[in-house]
């Protein structure tokens, strides 16, 4: 199984505990080690992703939880209208962010912020951010990744001017975190509340054609 390389700071460590603990016969706190790096491993894994093929989808982002869609009116970055789908991703699902389109990136924003539950409403306007405006074929898309109680960091892997493939890695968010998806009105969504999704791998929309617009 392969594993992001940024785990390697918690679980090396952990590791070298358990080896000491196990030198020193401490079965119980070398048991606890174990456990940990394994939860560390489990965390930090990166599986292979194969994306479905087709222009007009619009991926996930990241795997986890639809925890809300609604409508917005405007949005600076993107004309008219549109969507606003939300991801929880918990300690159990893979922790990587992935374009959602073939795109070029626009402009990547973070902001510093507190550090509510990321599956609480103030959590998208008030905690720790990353945006990231999207140009693809079809339209602009904007992606903001946040953390939470338990996650402080989030690793921005692409700079404005970069162009990613979709379901490229884009970034890694650490220990329980969302992502927020904006979709113009001429994105027709595939997801439902509270569905499961899969990052590079579940369809949340598909660009409609602009004469049936």
């Amino acid at each position: 199984m392969k594993v992001a390389r940024e785990g390697s700071i918690f679980y090396l460590p952990s590791l070298l505990v358990f080896f000491l603990t196990l030198v020193l016969g401490w079965w119980l706190a070398s048991l606890f080690f174990l456990l940990l790096t394994a939860a560390f491993i489990f965390f930090f894994r990166d599986p292979e992703r194969r994306p479905p093929a087709g222009d007009n989808l619009v991926l996930s982002p990241a795997d986890g939880q639809v925890i809300k869609i609604e409508e917005f009116s405007s949005h600076p970055d993107l004309a008219g209208p549109g969507k606003v789908v939300s991801i929880f991703l918990s300690l159990l699902d893979v922790h990587f962010t992935r374009s959602p389109l073939a795109a070029e990136v626009i402009r990547v924003d973070y902001q510093p912020g507190k550090f509510f539950p990321a599956y609480r409403e103030e959590a998208s306007s008030q905690n720790e951010s990353n945006s990231l405006l999207l140009q693809g074929d079809k339209g602009r898309i904007f992606l903001k990744q946040m953390v939470g109680v338990a996650a402080r960091r989030i690793k921005c892997y692409v700079k404005p001017g970069d162009r990613v493939a979709a379901g490229q890695k884009i970034g890694l968010m650490y220990f329980g975190s969302r992502v927020d998806l904006y979709l113009p009105g001429n994105v027709e969504l595939k997801v439902g509340l509270n569905q499961k999704v899969k990052g590079g791998l579940s369809i949340i929309g598909e660009w409609r054609d602009e004469s049936q617009n």
